[in-house]
């Protein structure tokens, strides 16, 4: 920068000395100094409008090039003053925190990225499946199988699934008898948007029937952290009122697992009601 302002404040000296002659320039020195086509350099240097013309030509070079400086020296300015402002903002800060928000930030830009690459409305986030083998629960009431999760994020919703034989035998007299299956999360069922069971309803003595069942569903407003799923057998709905509670077996010999997906969904896309 400082060499270009210095080159032109040479020409514009020559310039000037030059207008001050009334003498006829060699075409070499014309050529040279000014950069004149050669068709010109035959034409008079004393030619007061031409000099005028190219004095403030170059003078108007000179300021605009000085303005230019100028405003370079203020942006660095600025940047050094809004550097200094972040760099007292992050020490003030809690940094451990804000590296924890950059990095579910990053998470989530690239898990949206992938769901738009492969044309889906939801994607998984976290997955894990808890699976026995042989696994068999006589009990009418409680617990029968659970798993135990690590939920990453606030904004997700989980999806639970039981797969795994259910039996249920009548006993007694009158109207049957009847098992509810259900999820439990972090011991409650969900509410959001709605409980996540099955039932049962037999009325045959004899019925020692082991029935594949494959029950799943969505859960919102479940926390970030520890998260504990249980399947849980107990009455039906309605209290249980009018049947008789049976004889229900929960797994056999195959497989029982629960998976659960800790899921992002799109809302502009998917609807969970």
């Amino acid at each position: 920068m400082a060499t270009s302002i210095l080159r032109i404040s040479l020409l514009l000296a020559v310039l000037r000395v030059t207008a001050a002659q009334s003498t006829t320039s060699e075409d070499s020195h014309c050529s040279y100094m000014l950069k004149l086509p050669a068709a010109e350099c035959g034409r008079s240097l004393v030619d007061e409008q031409f000099m005028e013309s190219s004095m403030i030509a170059l003078q108007t070079q000179m300021t605009q090039m000085n303005l230019v400086t100028k405003n370079q020296t203020e942006d660095i300015r600025n940047l050094s003053e809004d550097n200094e402002k972040l760099r007292q903002k992050i020490e003030a800060g809690n940094k451990t925190e804000d590296i924890r928000k950059l990095t579910e930030e990053n998470e989530k830009l690239q898990q949206r990225i992938a769901s738009i690459e492969t044309g889906r409305n939801r994607f998984v986030v976290n997955v894990k499946q808890c699976s026995k083998r042989s696994h068999g629960d006589g009990r009418e009431y409680g617990q029968v199988f659970s798993c135990d999760f690590v939920k990453k994020r606030d904004d997700t919703v989980l999806r639970v699934v039981w797969n795994g034989d259910l039996r249920l035998i009548h006993t007694g007299s009158r109207g049957g008898s009847a098992r509810r299956w259900f999820f439990t999360i972090n011991g409650k069922e969900c509410r959001d948007p709605r409980t996540i069971d099955t039932q049962l309803h037999v009325r045959d003595s004899d019925s020692d029937n082991h029935r594949p069942a494959y029950v799943e569903g969505y859960c919102r407003g479940i926390a970030a952290g520890d998260v504990y799923v249980a399947w849980n057998v107990g009455d039906v709905s309605n209290g249980q009122s009018g049947y008789n509670v049976g004889d229900s077996h929960t797994g056999w010999v195959a497989t029982v697992r629960i998976i659960v997906e800790e899921v992002d969904v799109d809302s502009a896309d998917t609807v969970i009601v």
